[in-house]
């Protein structure tokens, strides 16, 4: 019976050392962690090559409209794609080419409709980035989110794709990101630092791909009473069993 009472109380220290494996410093935010990142302002985000917009008008020319203006799905009101490519242009059905890579969402619409209007004089236009999503692999959780506004944090990015933070490794964070070359950077840094507000990684754009590696401690990470209550549970149904039928 000494022994038996041993080895469980040995097991529920053990418990208790392995579920305090992840400290506070390694999952909280907004630490003084002096990493000295350059300030960067933020940016309105400038199309790609590579990158796909959507563009719906208005005008007198209703036969023109219905027919510019056409769904992909009978059941979702989607319009047409158009994708920017290598010489910076997208080809518009009607109307020609439009050169808009290097441009914000605003400007392209008005470089559209400056070439639509060439054209039909009371067209009126409306453009919308259709790629507008970012992307988060991380142990416990991968997907793409939509960009749903212009200045858009890390720390939003990670309450819409609900991380957990403990398994992640967040001094190492990387994002991948498009460059005005067609070509991409790769940035890591300390997401635990206060340092990241109004760096050049405070900011999601649009194509991101944002990178937690595993944190290693995290394999005796216990998250939650009811997790930890079932760990502890376990040892002491098998002890209970040995002591009824005696091996």
């Amino acid at each position: 019976m000494k022994n038996i009472i041993y080895f469980l109380l040995s097991g529920i220290s053990m418990i208790g050392l392995f579920s305090s494996c992840i400290s506070s410093e390694e999952i909280n935010y907004l630490q003084a962690i002096n990493k000295q990142y350059p300030l960067v302002d933020y940016k309105e985000y400038k199309l790609n090559v590579g990158d796909m917009i959507s563009c719906a008008i208005s005008s007198s020319d209703t036969e023109l409209v219905a027919t510019f203006n056409t769904v992909l799905s009978d059941n979702q009101n989607i319009l047409k794609t158009y994708t920017i490519y290598e010489d910076s242009t997208v080809i518009l059905p009607f109307f020609g080419s439009a050169k808009i890579a290097g441009r914000t969402v605003q400007e392209a619409e008005t470089i559209i409709q400056k070439v639509m209007q060439e054209s039909v004089k009371d067209v009126q236009v409306k453009v919308t980035m259709a790629n507008n999503f970012f992307y988060i692999y991380a142990n416990d959780k991968r997907g793409s989110y939509q960009v749903y506004k212009d200045n858009l944090t890390i720390y939003q990015a990670l309450a819409i794709s609900q991380q957990t933070t403990g398994t992640m490794d967040l001094t190492k964070v990387t994002i991948l990101r498009k460059n005005a070359e067609g070509g991409t950077d790769k940035k890591t840094f300390d997401l635990r630092t206060q340092d990241v507000i109004q760096s050049e990684y405070y900011y999601i754009q649009p194509n991101d791909v944002i990178y937690f590696p595993t944190n290693k401690n995290s394999f005796f990470d216990i998250s939650s009473l009811s997790s930890f209550t079932t760990t502890l549970l376990i040892p002491l149904q098998f002890l209970l069993f040995s002591i009824l039928y005696n091996f």
